[in-house]
């Protein structure tokens, strides 16, 4: 049995259980995978496995931050290169936010479970997923008010909105039984559509 190294640091400790947690997850899914499975992969106890992690739930929590970071990180990459205008940078952001949605649903099935899971009991993280979404579709946005392309009387409302339209192409169940060349033509209609309607009016 593998033995746990006790003289690594409490930072380096968490990262190894995310990655014990991470195979597991990944190899008979979330709801199967259990604390004292991850602890005997660590080979450690469960009861100091509970004292890094309260939960199997705090550690989907900690997987959901990292993945926030980097798909942010992600995005605000795409969204560097030459655009001509604010409605590019809007197409740029949906689709880049749908391919990251869909790869991780088709790399990692047991991400749906995570979700629900998080949706369930904490809402912190999925507040903090929409901030992150929000933050970067504001730039946009503002920068769709200076180019004159629409007139937007309060940007956090039009931002959420926006995100509540196109929830259908960042949701597991939704986008299941769907290829990404269908999800990408139903969010081009979409922006159009949002487009169209934030348009200043002659």
């Amino acid at each position: 049995m593998k033995r746990f190294d006790t003289n690594l640091s409490e930072k380096q400790i968490k990262k190894d259980i995310l990655s014990a947690a991470d195979k597991r997850f990944r190899t008979f899914g979330f709801k199967k995978t259990t604390m004292a499975e991850i602890a005997q992969d660590l080979g450690m106890s469960t009861s100091n496995l509970y004292r890094y992690f309260p939960s199997k739930v705090s550690i989907a929590e900690a997987f959901a931050l990292h993945c926030f970071e980097e798909k942010e990180a992600g995005l605000q990459l795409l969204l560097e290169q030459p655009l001509v205008s604010a409605v590019d940078s809007l197409f740029v952001y949906a689709k880049g936010l749908l391919h990251y949605n869909f790869d991780q649903l088709n790399t990692y099935p047991a991400i749906n479970d995570m979700i629900m899971a998080l949706c369930e009991t904490s809402s912190e993280i999925v507040d903090k997923k929409r901030e992150g979404e929000l933050s970067i579709l504001k730039v946009i946005l503002e920068k769709g008010q200076e180019e004159k392309c629409w007139v937007i009387e309060d940007l956090d409302e039009t931002g959420l909105a926006i995100m509540a339209s196109w929830v259908m192409f960042s949701t597991p169940t939704f986008m299941r039984h769907q290829t990404l060349e269908q999800l990408e033509k139903r969010l081009g209609n979409l922006l159009n559509l949002i487009i169209t309607g934030l348009r200043v009016r002659d």
